[in-house]
């Protein structure tokens, strides 16, 4: 993403990128860049939790205008805390309850 967002850029462009990889974006020289602690996949949060993923969204796109350094690497407070979800009974299954992530 680093490297098209510098081509972006040169255009005149302000952009932000989300990373999982640090490291990977701080090489490549991304202009802009928001650590995100989440899993790989999973840039704006759990799939089905629109509220979490607007709040994180929103930060997201108002980082250009707080990030004052270039090649700067924010990382956003925001972590996964995945609920537990609730024991299930699968198909086929006698006796006691199984945990499934569902």
């Amino acid at each position: 993403m680093g490297l098209i967002q510098n081509v972006i850029e040169g255009a005149g462009i302000t952009t932000i990128s989300a990373t999982m990889k640090p490291e990977i974006t701080h090489y490549v020289r991304a202009p802009r860049a928001a650590r995100m602690r989440l899993p790989q996949g999973n840039p704006l949060g759990e799939a089905g939790r629109a509220e979490q993923q607007r709040v994180i969204l929103g930060d997201l796109l108002r980082l250009p205008w707080v990030i004052t350094e270039p090649e700067s690497i924010v990382t956003l407070p925001h972590r996964w805390r995945r609920e537990a979800r609730p024991s299930v009974r699968l198909p086929g299954e006698t006796g006691g309850e199984v945990t499934a992530a569902l």
